[in-house]
């Protein structure tokens, strides 16, 4: 019988967009084509193999993929990394500063963009086909450690609204999880971080196209560990950069990913991958004793590689009728491109390109939802050996994450939004009389939260116990 053997490959692509291809998404800004790049987009790929099943792992440095766009985008890494699909994870950064999403609609643009949107699928499986070219046997270690650069965003504003600021005393998820994978040789191969902050560092006057904090944290782990990273988004509906929020200042946009990087590399230099157990060695006499020590690899079993994909099923809000929505959406296109064709002041340009993206917003929520009284949402989950990845289509608030992790049978989990798609925000009930942006633009009623929980750790429990339980976990 051949003995199972863990191993690893990675791969990565630049998807830059030209600066034909419109820029960011915010509703106050003013310009529609970035002027520059202050950093390049990649999609990255890594491969997971234990001899019995391969997984992927795609991360893309983009704000919002749509259900079709993921569909496309897996179904080439697959054929290029020789696995069904529905082992493919395919998750964004959510990067507010690159394209916007392929179906919003703006002034000029929209074919580029649409274009843009359609050539990921063959730069993804380039990153893939890298990948399995590169898979060698390999090992892995897992950790943790902290970071408080984030802070929660549901600001008290002045004048009594609830906005997406900076709110110090506010719960965030402070963990900065590490996976490390080294060839079996001891070099680093790649490390899967997760952290929690929305990229909105960069803002609306920021007019260059930049991966924002979470590309600065990969290249400042790559640089210290000489690892491929990958990243791994976390539950961070209500979390933010806080005072380092929507600037124009690409210093402070380093800062924070270096900040995040240099947590996530100690954490992995920490790691002896193998691990070891220390042994005294013996008394060497120096001029003075000297106590020698050395080091021993402790045995481990080879880690098992795992995906699964279920669903689970929120209640929804009602929506507008569509068309009611469609007819304000063209309203509101109308009356802003009236604005800039005559060259109107850039507040008056701002105001109505806000009331366009929220039309826009409502437009896309109507089509998706309207009519329905549950979603099906996609829960995504990858174990590695001792930890699992979990995470859903939607912007889940930081407490649900917290509420998971603690009750996961796992060591190691990690959990988050941002993969298969989007689906909306996903606040915690008690947030809900507070409204705010995340609550009006939600599709989901108060009871979606614990539902997430509740479904997201029976699914946990039952993948921890069909996927072997406690086989290829270190304790």
């Amino acid at each position: 019988m051949t003995q199972r053997r863990f191993s690893a490959g990675v791969g990565r692509a630049t998807i830059t967009p030209p600066l034909t291809v419109p820029h960011a998404g915010w509703g106050a800004q003013t310009h529609v084509y970035p002027d520059g790049i202050e950093t390049d987009l990649w999609v990255t790929v890594l491969l997971l193999d234990d001899g019995t099943e391969r997984a992927a792992f795609v991360d893309l440095d983009l704000v919002v993929i749509n259900r079709e766009e993921t569909a496309a985008i897996a179904a080439a890494v697959a054929e290029a990394a020789g696995i069904p699909p529905q082992q493919v994870r395919v998750s964004v950064t959510h990067n507010h500063t690159g394209p916007p999403p392929s179906r919003w609609d703006w002034l000029d643009g929209t074919d580029a963009l649409r274009r843009y949107y359609a050539s990921l699928p063959e730069f993804a499986a380039g990153a893939a086909r890298m990948a399995r070219l590169d898979v060698r046997p390999a090992r892995i270690g897992v950790g943790s450690g902290q970071s408080r650069v984030a802070v929660n965003r549901r600001e008290i504003a002045p004048d009594g609204r609830i906005v997406a600021g900076v709110n110090f005393a506010g719960t965030i998820d402070p963990e900065v999880f590490v996976l490390r994978i080294d060839v079996a040789d001891g070099h680093p191969l790649a490390v899967v971080v997760g952290y929690t902050m929305h990229p909105t560092t960069a803002g609306p006057t920021f007019r260059r196209i930049t991966a924002d904090w979470p590309g600065h944290m990969k290249r400042t782990v790559e640089r210290l560990t000489g690892a491929t990273c990958v990243f791994a988004q976390g539950a961070t509906g209500n979390v933010g950069p806080g005072v380092d929020s929507y600037t124009d200042d690409a210093d402070a946009i380093r800062r924070l990913g270096t900040l995040v990087g240099y947590e996530a590399a100690r954490v992995h230099l920490e790691m002896r991958v193998p691990p070891v157990k220390p042994v005294h060695e013996r008394v060497w006499e120096s001029g003075a004793p000297l106590g020698k020590w050395t080091t021993r690899p402790v045995a481990v079993p080879e880690p098992i590689v795992r995906s699964r994909v279920t669903t689970l099923r929120l209640p929804l809000r009602p929506q507008p009728p569509v068309p009611d929505a469609e007819a304000k959406l063209v309203a509101a296109q109308q009356a802003l491109r009236a604005l800039v064709e005559r060259g109107a002041p850039a507040p008056e340009i701002e105001a109505a390109t806000f009331v366009t993206k929220r039309a826009n917003m409502t437009v896309t929520r109507a089509r998706t939802y309207g009519g329905r009284a549950e979603d099906p949402v996609e829960l995504h989950l990858l174990r590695v050996g001792p930890a699992v990845l979990a995470a859903i289509t939607c912007e889940p608030f930081a407490e649900i994450a917290l509420a998971i992790k603690a009750r996961s049978p796992f060591p190691h989990t990690w959990f988050g939004g941002y993969i298969g798609g989007w689906g909306g925000y996903i606040p915690i009930a008690e947030e809900y009389p507070r409204g705010g942006y995340e609550v009006e633009t939600s599709p989901f009623t108060p009871e979606a939260a614990a539902r997430v929980v509740d479904g997201t750790v029976a699914a946990l429990q039952e993948f921890y116990d069909a996927t072997g339980g406690s086989e290829g976990v270190q304790r």
